[in-house]
């Protein structure tokens, strides 16, 4: 069985080429039921003509006969076992591409309940929302350095000015 390999981000990879599968046997079958044809057609001719073969080329005859029956069946069993790897192959790429719709169905739904967890987040209202301190600009001038690190992290100066209230009010 001859399978093509493209990249492998690409939809080509491991396609299965069946008319490489398929044509050698049924052409090598087809030219073996010609030839059975044509051995079959001498043995019809001769007797319709009332000719008595010879026992040599009766026997021959016979032998080629048996050797195309068996190389017929041995082509047979070739395509028929190509068809079954075949089939194999199908089914497990059909599993495969299952697996990965179930995948992506599975982080499409991970996605959504990310999405919804933070918008929820986004949209509560906390307790330190309503309190009362002291403004930012105030805060800048009066309080001591120690208050005053990390400032690009708002949560972090959100903390501090708490700290500071605290202090304050103390």
């Amino acid at each position: 069985m001859d399978i093509d390999s493209g990249s492998p981000n690409t939809p080509d990879n491991n396609v299965v080429s069946v008319s490489n599968i398929t044509d050698t046997p049924v052409s090598q079958i087809n030219a073996l039921c010609d030839e059975i044809e044509k051995a079959a057609n001498y043995i019809a001719q001769s007797r319709q003509n009332d000719q008595t073969v010879l026992s040599e080329s009766r026997e021959d005859l016979l032998h080629n006969a048996t050797n195309m029956f068996v190389r017929l069946r041995l082509l047979n069993r070739r395509l028929h076992e190509d068809k079954a790897s075949l089939s194999q192959a199908v089914s497990d790429m059909k599993q495969k591409a299952d697996d990965l719709a179930l995948k992506l169905e599975n982080k499409r739904r991970e996605i959504s309940y990310v999405q919804k967890e933070i918008e929820s987040t986004e949209k509560l209202e906390t307790i330190y929302q309503n309190i009362e301190i002291i403004p930012l600009q105030q805060f800048m001038d009066t309080a001591p350095d120690e208050y005053k690190q990390n400032l690009d992290n708002q949560h972090e100066l959100m903390l501090n000015r708490l700290r500071y209230e605290i202090r304050q009010r103390e």
